[in-house]
């Protein structure tokens, strides 16, 4: 419960702030972006940073992850 709590707030000052809902939102053309986003994945995989997390991520699962986003859907790991 305290988790959804904290996600509807983030909704809303996400809304107050006019922060994008998604990519898409934010101006980014579906064709521009899915030109790209195998690309964005690699990238995204080889960064050092990702290294650093609890899990390593597949690039199959960082393109699902940057898909999600670009559309502004819930990213759920499969």
């Amino acid at each position: 419960a305290k988790i959804e709590k904290l996600l509807a707030w983030l909704e809303s000052i996400k809304a107050e702030l006019g922060i994008p809902k998604s990519i898409r939102e934010a101006g980014v053309q579906e064709a521009d972006f899915l030109a790209h986003v195998d690309k964005l994945s690699e990238d995204a995989f080889d960064d050092q940073c990702t290294g650093a997390n609890p899990r390593y991520p597949l690039v199959s699962e960082l393109r699902q992850l940057l898909l999600a986003s670009f559309y502004g859907e819930a990213f759920a790991e499969q």
